[in-house]
């Protein structure tokens, strides 16, 4: 907001001389100011008209606001703020509550967590799109996370759920929940019979993706996991200081690509050019080193877990599609783990389900650089308008465009 501040006219004259000035410019002075978010409460009265002889026909003035939620007041905005507060900013729901109640509403916690049950519900199908999406991308990143969620049938009322998160291309995210961390209703039934590339930490639960039990995918190796152990090891070994200094290597060529903004093929070349040679110093520091350390040292072991997985973490050389880590992956976790100190745990696994639905379009948003309030209020309520289901692509975060106002 821009505010003009004129100089009178009788302060127009030569203090000196006598003459009028003349305007030259202007000083700009900025201050910025915090307005708090408030509610707005909108009444529609609809007239209606009837046969004062007859008692039949009653004719009703059209217009009135498109309910999100069938039965609610609450507008797609304050919907969009719910699902937004909790999954983006990790705000508790009885939190969120008591900051409602600042700014003059009462709103229970049950109805809020309805709410973003009936969200998560309407959204379900774009949740459903990405995962189409995610299967089909040239290479999948995947990792996992616990989430605690009640449980009444359960003997300590609690129970250990698993978020798993799916990574595809043009940064589509999906998160599943499942009641427990066995691959069999996870990845093993995410990516069933996949034969792309599949990138993820050397953890027992993905093997069968690439041995042929559930899937024959081709394994992408994590450098982030590879060189983790060596890196435990820094303070108290000084010999992994050099295969350390080699992987680090590794990144700075990487680095340089993305500075350059190479295509994949000339990515690729510059792989090969530079990063093969890197790789191989660092394969014959790990086989010398391995050879003659002890079973049970924890610097062979260090050595072995590399050298295991050597094909999968060196693959990314022949293609410059790949990347070196799974680490795109495991940053969608971080809103999971932020989420779990604030509320704690999940009210039940139905809504430990519906939080994945909800979570796979906030990062999917937050990867695409689309703002998550504007981008839920106008999807609520282009879903709410009847939205027709062969468009639902241009809904999901990297195709959206806001309705503009006039609309």
């Amino acid at each position: 907001m821009e505010h003009l501040r004129e100089v009178p006219e009788d302060e127009r004259t030569c203090s000196r001389c006598g003459q009028a000035q003349k305007r030259i410019g202007e000083d700009k002075k900025r201050t910025l100011e915090y307005v708090p978010g408030h509610f707005v409460e909108h009444i529609y009265q609809l007239e209606k008209y009837a046969c004062g002889k007859c008692r039949e026909g009653v004719t009703t003035a059209e217009g009135g606001p498109t309910k999100v939620i069938e039965g609610s007041c609450a507008d797609a905005s304050l919907l969009a703020h719910v699902v937004v507060s909790k999954h983006v900013d990790h705000v508790p729901l009885h939190r969120l509550h008591r900051i409602y109640l600042r700014s003059g509403a009462t709103i229970p916690v049950s109805t809020m967590s309805e709410w973003v049950g009936k969200v998560a519900e309407l959204l379900k199908p774009l949740a459903d799109r990405l995962a189409e999406r995610v299967v089909k991308a040239f290479v999948v990143k995947t990792d996992a996370t616990g989430l605690k969620v009640l449980d009444p049938e359960s003997s300590e009322n609690i129970e250990c759920g698993t978020m798993w998160c799916y990574v595809g291309d043009d940064r589509d995210v999906v998160f599943r929940y499942t009641p427990t961390g066995e691959g069999a209703t996870g990845p093993w039934e995410f990516l069933k019979g996949r034969t792309g590339y599949v990138q993820a930490d050397a953890a027992s639960v993905f093997d069968r993706l690439f041995n042929g039990q559930a899937a024959s995918a081709v394994e992408v190796g994590c450098w982030s996991h590879g060189r983790r152990r060596l890196v435990a090891l820094s303070d108290m070994d000084c010999r992994v200081a050099y295969p350390l200094k080699l992987i680090g290597r590794l990144y700075r060529i990487e680095h340089l690509a993305d500075a350059k903004e190479l295509s994949v093929e000339q990515r690729c070349s510059l792989r090969k050019q530079r990063s093969a040679p890197v790789l191989e110093k660092l394969k014959r520091w790990l086989v010398l080193t391995h050879q003659s350390e002890p079973p049970s040292s924890d610097l062979a072991k260090a050595t072995a877990y590399i050298l295991n997985h050597w094909d999968a973490l060196t693959r990314f050389v022949d293609d410059g599609r790949l990347s070196l880590d799974n680490n795109l992956s495991e940053q969608q976790l971080r809103d999971i783990a932020l989420g779990r100190k604030n509320y704690l745990f999940s009210g039940s696994h139905r809504a430990a389900s519906r939080a994945a639905i909800l979570y796979s379009l906030t990062r999917t948003c937050a990867q695409n650089n689309v703002p998550p309030l504007p981008y839920f209020t106008d999807t609520l309520r282009k879903i709410a308008a009847g939205w027709p289901q062969n468009r639902v692509d241009e809904l999901l975060p990297h195709r959206w465009q806001p309705t503009p106002a006039d609309e």
